[in-house]
């Protein structure tokens, strides 16, 4: 990333949401931070022009159900803030969306640790969701003065707050063509997409209690039976340990490459 550049905010925002709108860049604004508006997909006006232009079945294979009409305009949403740091030559940019509200030391993470935490990974991740089976901590890749960045075996889910590299979006791009599968997930499991990834310890942002439009608008239609359920769990089980090896390999490779590239240099503190 090119020294002294400050990453400007993309905020995916749904036109309708204006008190998100307002609460968030005004948060931006106030921190001194460029942002950009990205106009959210909004499933509810265009679902139907998009499976006409888009000639397939949006089905989450792994999960065996279709996404829904909103987790396809979140994927969209991020497609479209992903093409324009690409379009735009933006040399890194932070991407949100817009129920996020930040912590206290975000503008010292912002100004001291990110640019440094983007010089060794192209996608950091600034906001998670953890589950029991996430990680609470991961494999330490730089050290700043507000957070450390890690590399989690199981990392954590959420898609609200990262910033991306323009080598990084590219890459993400060729990965994320086709969607499969929501749009966190995509973004989070490294090990399908191999761009350079790692999360803060601790996050410096965070969903704000707004009702989820993804929540909110979901329709499930499972295509599972009781039978078959039990049977994707036994096979998920079983590719457990080939996933695992996957990620371990991918964060071998990280380590590795970080070593290369900066073998004296410790700390971003």
């Amino acid at each position: 990333m090119t020294a002294g550049f400050a990453p400007p905010a993309l905020i995916i925002n749904l036109d309708r949401d204006i008190v998100r709108w307002r609460s968030l860049s005004g948060a931006l604004g106030g921190l001194g931070i460029a942002y950009q508006k990205v106009r959210a997909v909004d499933a509810r006006k265009k679902i139907n022009l998009i499976r006409r232009i888009v000639d397939r079945e949006f089905v989450y294979p792994s999960e065996n159900r279709n996404l829904t009409d909103a987790e396809i305009g979140c994927y969209l949403s991020h497609i479209s803030a992903l093409k324009r740091i690409v379009r735009q030559n933006l040399p890194a940019a932070m991407i949100f969306e817009d129920d996020v509200v930040f912590d206290d030391q975000f503008q010292q993470f912002y100004q001291n640790d990110l640019p440094g935490f983007l010089a060794v990974s192209d996608i950091v991740k600034f906001e998670g969701i953890h589950y029991p089976h996430t990680s609470k901590s991961g494999f330490l890749i730089a050290q700043g003065a507000t957070s450390e960045l890690v590399i989690r075996v199981k990392p954590t889910l959420g898609a609200a707050a990262y910033a991306v590299t323009r080598n990084g979006a590219i890459a993400l791009l060729r990965a994320a063509s086709i969607p499969d599968r929501p749009y966190d997930h995509k973004l989070a499991y490294y090990d399908r997409h191999w761009v350079d990834y790692a999360e803060t310890e601790p996050f410096l942002a965070r969903q704000a209690d707004y009702t989820s439009n993804l929540e909110h608008e979901r329709k499930v239609f499972d295509l599972d039976v009781d039978a078959s359920r039990r049977l994707r769990r036994l096979q998920n089980k079983l590719r457990a340990p080939s996933r695992a090896a996957l990620r371990f390999a991918y964060i071998a490779k990280f380590l590795i490459k970080r070593r290369l590239r900066t073998p004296r240099r410790e700390s971003l503190a």
